[in-house]
């Protein structure tokens, strides 16, 4: 349901789930990333925390948990949360880019520019890392590399899920943005589209 737009019924969902099995670490850091699309970060970011307390070592979490941070603007603590997530993920490509991100939004353009060298090399013909290097350039304010690679990830069969991810806001206006969206059947415009909930208005 999230992929419709859906996020109220799509968090009602995942939290039956969580309480059918609230060991889970997947289902717990999968409920703060529903969170964070659906623009609930200080709520995310409680539930990110939550599931570090149960396994400090789990990197999803720590992903997660930046995520809600750079929403926030939150940069110096998203970059802690990445750097650790980084190191217990051996190098998770999703991660690197989320990294390149926080120090894209950290204004450490350097160093955002080496992890998406790094990235670019760990390319191949079978598997081009396309929208995680697509979200770096997104950070970077370049548009069309962006753009050239989402389209490289579309044709690699990306996870179209990854399209609603904030690290994409950047293009949500570009015409070819929402022509990619449209192809993939994704919604072209929901809540994640239009604006803060209640939670972030109230600030």
């Amino acid at each position: 349901m999230s992929l419709l737009g859906r996020y109220d019924e799509a968090i009602a969902e995942m939290k039956n789930a969580l309480n059918l099995d609230p060991l889970s670490l997947i289902i717990n850091a999968d409920l703060a990333e529903l969170l964070v699309l659906a623009h609930s970060y200080d709520e995310s970011i409680r539930q990110s925390r939550k599931t570090i307390e149960m396994d400090p070592n789990f990197a999803l979490a720590h992903n997660q948990l930046a995520q809600a941070y750079l929403q926030k603007h939150m940069n110096d603590e998203a970059v802690a949360e990445l750097q650790k997530a980084a190191q217990l993920s051996g190098g998770s490509p999703t991660v690197m880019a989320n990294l390149a991100r926080a120090y894209a939004a950290s204004g450490k353009r350097s160093e955002a520019i080496e992890l998406l060298s790094d990235l670019k090399k760990r390319s191949n013909s079978i598997y081009s890392h396309g929208s995680e290097i697509a979200v770096i350039y997104a950070a970077l304010g370049d548009t069309d590399q962006a753009m050239n690679w989402l389209e490289k990830g579309y044709e690699e069969r990306f996870n179209p899920g990854v399209l609603l991810r904030p690290g994409f806001d950047p293009l949500r206006f570009d015409p070819r943005f929402q022509d990619l969206v449209r192809r993939i059947g994704l919604p072209r415009k929901s809540r994640e589209f239009d604006g803060e909930n209640e939670e972030e208005q109230a600030r």
